[in-house]
């Protein structure tokens, strides 16, 4: 399981494309009017979480949550970052229990995922020549030379129906 390309994510799922309510075979269920909520599967979350490249990332330390933008890479169930040194790594080392959001908005719906894990460094050679081949690439002009892997030990999501008003043109 790997992402597409670092560039822009596409912002209309196949799912939503005929705007209709009733998904196709093998398609997750679209809310609408009588079921604004749907809770997503595991494998519907991962799917949106690997076409996807912005998250937030929250740490706590001390009984202080931070939330950061980061860039990340879905694969293999996991979660890639890279980063520098900083406050957010020394935030995960301090306390390695961290949660990634990322979300989106499609022609009728919004969703979010949520991953809560376990964040580790990643220090061995063959951990890192094996994350530099996944092409995750910052996307501000810094040197981040650290990668960073959470392993979930869960996963969440749910799409949401738009009120008409908020509802995308085709």
């Amino acid at each position: 399981m790997t992402r597409r390309s670092n560039g822009p994510p596409p912002t209309i799922h196949a799912e939503e494309a005929s705007g209709g309510s009733a998904p196709s075979a093998g398609l997750p269920a679209i809310p609408d009017q009588d079921n604004p909520v749907i809770e997503l599967t595991e494998d519907e979350c991962w799917d949106l979480l690997i076409g996807t490249m912005l998250g937030r990332l929250a740490v706590s330390v001390a009984d202080k949550p931070e939330l950061y933008p980061v860039n990340f890479l879905a694969h293999d169930r996991r979660i890639l970052i890279r980063t520098m040194q900083g406050t957010k790594l020394v935030s995960m080392a301090i306390n390695n229990k961290v949660a990634l959001e990322a979300d989106g908005r499609s022609l009728h719906s919004v969703w979010s995922v949520v991953v809560k894990g376990t964040a580790r460094e990643l220090i061995t050679e063959a951990e890192i020549t094996t994350a530099e081949q996944l092409s995750l690439r910052p996307w501000t002009a810094s040197v981040k030379t650290t990668y960073v892997e959470i392993a979930p030990s869960q996963i969440r999501g749910r799409r949401i129906a738009l009120a008409d008003e908020f509802k995308l043109e085709r």
